[in-house]
């Protein structure tokens, strides 16, 4: 028994004859009776009976039928998973990153990236620090594009700083605080960070520099968002008060609206911005090629940074 004679069976049965369905199967006629007089024959089996109104199952053929349903059905689907087989699985690279490179370095270099790897899918999960080096401890990113943490990480990491940057405290423009010159004037504030919503917000470690360090205690917390674009939303409607990335106030979706709150403990801050992935686990290609592109902009951004501040100097 073959497949083919039970696609033949079916096509008859269906058809209502051997004519229609040697059309409908692009064969002869001939041919297709051929087929399943084979299958009768074979197995010492009556299927089909010719009557003056066309063709009838017999009582065997009837109860044959479902059987060649199921295994044609099983069949098609064993097919088609070779089929998903034969095709290579879909190419991703999945990519952490916390506030700040999310806001301009990794948008920059995503453009080109896709340009060279249209059929790369990027996934990006945007976390407080803490939470990235989890993520690719545990396999779940292949690297993190993040806040480097004043502690030191595990061995098993593998740490790239890229550039420095820094935060500033802001709110939104008109808060009755934004004339504030330090960070004691903004003890009463209610504060928001962004960060993993089901941790406390005193674990943030830009709460700890400006207020454990100069033991001014905690903070009062209105919200931690895990979104940094939820927390914007909240500093433009109330009178909260946040420590964000500097770059921030030219962002075009902030400009204007947020202002900096110029406190002195915050005036020489500043943080590395650095590439975090696990030593033991090497890059698939487009992870790799992705992280030399970041790797890549942001020297070149160093560069022109550097000669805009020369440049700067020698017009004064």
């Amino acid at each position: 028994m073959r497949l083919q004679q039970l696609r033949d069976l079916l096509a008859v049965v269906s058809h209502g004859g051997y004519r229609a369905a040697a059309r409908a199967l692009n064969v002869s006629q001939a041919g297709l009776t051929k087929s399943l007089a084979k299958l009768e024959e074979e197995h010492d089996v009556v299927l089909i009976q010719r009557t003056s109104q066309g063709i009838a199952l017999t009582s065997a053929g009837e109860e044959f039928v479902s059987y060649a349903r199921a295994v044609l059905h099983e069949a098609d689907r064993a097919e088609a998973w070779l089929s998903r087989a034969r095709r290579p699985a879909p190419k991703q690279v999945k990519v952490g990153v916390s506030v700040e490179p999310s806001l301009r370095l990794v948008p920059s270099v995503l453009k080109d990236f896709r340009q060279a790897f249209p059929k790369t899918t990027i996934h990006l999960t945007q976390r407080s620090s803490n939470e990235l080096v989890a993520a690719v401890l545990d396999n779940r990113v292949d690297f993190a594009v993040m806040r480097l943490p004043q502690h030191v990480l595990p061995d098993d990491l593998r740490v790239e700083p890229l550039y420095s940057t820094s935060a500033a405290i802001m709110a939104r423009r008109g808060h009755p605080l934004q004339g504030a010159t330090t960070v004691g004037q903004l003890v009463d504030s209610h504060w928001i960070v962004v960060g993993d919503p089901a941790r406390p917000g005193h674990q943030d470690e830009s709460i700890q520099e400006l207020f454990l360090q100069h033991r001014l205690g905690q903070p009062r917390f209105a919200a931690v968002s895990d979104s940094v674009f939820g927390a914007i939303s909240m500093l433009l409607e109330t009178d909260c008060v946040a420590r964000l990335p500097a770059q921030l106030l030219q962002h075009p979706l902030t400009a204007g609206s947020l202002v900096e709150i110029p406190v002195l403990e915050q005036a020489h801050l500043a943080y590395q911005v650095g590439i975090v992935s696990k030593t033991a686990r090497r890059l698939g290609s487009e992870a790799a090629q992705l992280a030399a592109m970041l790797r890549s902009f942001a020297r070149l951004s160093g560069v022109l940074k550097n000669l805009g501040a020369v440049e700067g100097v020698s017009r004064a």
